[in-house]
C-alpha cells in the first residue's frame, strides 16, 4: 500500500511539473498585450507588429522535428530546461529591441522556446509516465499553456501601467522562471526503469509468452485504414480537414494578435482589452478538459463540425463587441472553441483515416497551420492599415469560416452513415 502511495504522488508531480512548465508557453499571449506599447513606441504600423510571426511559426514548426530527436538523446529534462531559458531569452530580447530585426529574433527565440515546452516533449512525457488515465493526465498538464497565458496578460497588463513595457516585459518573466525552473530541473523526467507504462515487450507476461502471442498477431493485422500518405492526400475529407485548420489558424492567431489594438480602437481602456485576452484563454482551459469528456459520447466529426459552427458564431459577433455583453459571448465562444480543436481534430483525424498511420496523416495535415498562421495576423494588419478598420478582415474570416462549417457538417453526415451502415452490416 505504501509503495502504490509512492507511485499515486510520484506521477502527480509529474503532472503538476508538466503543467507548470507549459505555463512558460503563456507568455507568447502576453507579448501580444504589449502590441498597443510596442506600437506606439517604436513608431511602427500594425502590419511591421504582425509580421513577427511569421519567422515564429516557421522556426516553431521546424524546431519540433528537432525537439524530439533531442528528447530520446539527450532526456526530457534538459530540453524542458533549455527551452524555458530561450523563453527568458526571448524576454531579454524583447524588452531591449529598437529594431524590426531585433524583434524578429526575439519572437525566434520564443518559438524556440514553446517548441521546447509543447506537444512533443511534455506529450512524450505523460505517454510515457500514464496508460490508464493518461486522456486525463494529458488534459491537466496542457491547460498549463492557458494558465500562465492568463497569470502573464494579468501581470504584463498591470505591471505596465506603473512601469515601461520593457520592464514590465522582462520583471514578469523573471519571477516565472523563478517558478517554472525548479520544477524543470527537479520534477519533470522520463520514467526510470520499473516506472510508467511497461511495454510488452519488457513487461513479465511478455517475457513469460503471456499475451505476447495475441498482441503480435493482432499487431500483424493490417488497418484497413491505414493507407499511404498520397492516397490519403487524394481523399476529400483531407482537404476538408486542412481548410478548416487553415481557418481555425488564419482566426486564432489573427484575432490573439490584434484583439488588444481592435477593442482599445472601440474605445475599451487598456484593462478592459487586455481582460477580455484574459477571458478567452482562460475559457480554454474548461476547454481542453472539457472536449475528451464531451469526445467519449460524441462522435468526433460531428463535435468538431459543431465546435466549428460555435466559432462561426463567434467571428460573426466580433463586428458588434462595441456591447460589453457581447464582448464577454464572443470571448467564451473564441476561446472555448479554438481551444477545444487541440483535442477535437486529431480526434477527428484519427477517426477518418485511422491510427496506426496517424503520426505522418496529422503532420501533413499540420502544414496548415503555417499559411493560416501567418496570413491571419498579417492580412488583418494591413487591412486595418489601408482601410482605417478591421471590418473588412473580419468579414472576410467569416465567410472562410462558413465554407469550413459546410464541409465539415458533409464530413459529420458521410461519417454518421458510414457507421449506421457497419452496424446494420454487423446486426
Amino acid at each position: 500500500m505504501k509503495k502504490q502511495d509512492e507511485v499515486t504522488t510520484r506521477s502527480a508531480l509529474i503532472v503538476l511539473g508538466c503543467m507548470v512548465c507549459q505555463m512558460g508557453a503563456g507568455y507568447f499571449y502576453a507579448t501580444r498585450a504589449l502590441a498597443p506599447e510596442v506600437i506606439g513606441d517604436l513608431g511602427w504600423t500594425r502590419t511591421m507588429w504582425s509580421s513577427g510571426m511569421a519567422p515564429m511559426l516557421l522556426v516553431s514548426s521546424v524546431a519540433q522535428v528537432f525537439v524530439g530527436a533531442a528528447c530520446v538523446r539527450f532526456g526530457v529534462r534538459l530540453v524542458v530546461v533549455a527551452a524555458s531559458l530561450l523563453i527568458a531569452a526571448s524576454a531579454v530580447a524583447l524588452s531591449t529591441m529598437q529594431s524590426l530585426p531585433q524583434f524578429y529574433i526575439a519572437m525566434v527565440l520564443l518559438a524556440l522556446g514553446n517548441a521546447g515546452i509543447g506537444d512533443v516533449s511534455i506529450g512524450g512525457v505523460i505517454t510515457r509516465w500514464f496508460e490508464r488515465y493518461r486522456s486525463i493526465a494529458l488534459g491537466f498538464a496542457m491547460v498549463g499553456t492557458n494558465l500562465g497565458a492568463v497569470a502573464f496578460v494579468h501581470a504584463i497588463t498591470s505591471l505596465s501601467e506603473d512601469v515601461s513595457w520593457r520592464r514590465a516585459a522582462i520583471t514578469v518573466v523573471a519571477f516565472a522562471m523563478a517558478i517554472i525552473l525548479p520544477f524543470a530541473i527537479f520534477v519533470v523526467r522520463d520514467p526510470k526503469e520499473g516506472e510508467g507504462v511497461v511495454s510488452n515487450e519488457t513487461s513479465p507476461s511478455a517475457s513469460k509468452g503471456g499475451g505476447s502471442e495475441a498482441a503480435a498477431q493482432q499487431a500483424a493485422v493490417p488497418d484497413p485504414d491505414d493507407a499511404p500518405l498520397g492516397e490519403v492526400i487524394r481523399r476529400p475529407a483531407f482537404w476538408a480537414l486542412f481548410y478548416a485548420l487553415f481557418c481555425y489558424s488564419f482566426i486564432q492567431l489573427g484575432l490573439y494578435d490584434h484583439l488588444v489594438l481592435y477593442l482599445q480602437d472601440l474605445g475599451y481602456s487598456r484593462s478592459e482589452a487586455a481582460s477580455a485576452l484574459e477571458l478567452a484563454v482562460g475559457a480554454g482551459i474548461v476547454a481542453k478538459l472539457g472536449a475528451g469528456v464531451i469526445a467519449m459520447r460524441v462522435p468526433a466529426p460531428t463535435a468538431f463540425f459543431v465546435n466549428t459552427a460555435f466559432l462561426t458564431l463567434g467571428i460573426a459577433l466580433v463586428p458588434f463587441a462595441a456591447d460589453a455583453q457581447i464582448l464577454t459571448l464572443f470571448g467564451l465562444l473564441f476561446g472555448v472553441t479554438t481551444s477545444a480543436r487541440d483535442v477535437l481534430l486529431p480526434l477527428a483525424v484519427a477517426d477518418f483515416f485511422g491510427v496506426r498511420s496517424f503520426s505522418k496523416n496529422y503532420g501533413a495535415m499540420m502544414l496548415a497551420f503555417i499559411p493560416g498562421g501567418v496570413l491571419g495576423p498579417v492580412l488583418l494588419a494591413r487591412i486595418h492599415d489601408l482601410f482605417g478598420t478591421y471590418r473588412p478582415g473580419f468579414t472576410g474570416s467569416l465567410a472562410l469560416l462558413l465554407v469550413a462549417t459546410l464541409a465539415l457538417g458533409m464530413l459529420a453526415l458521410q461519417a454518421s452513415r458510414t457507421r449506421r451502415a457497419e452496424r446494420a452490416r454487423h446486426n
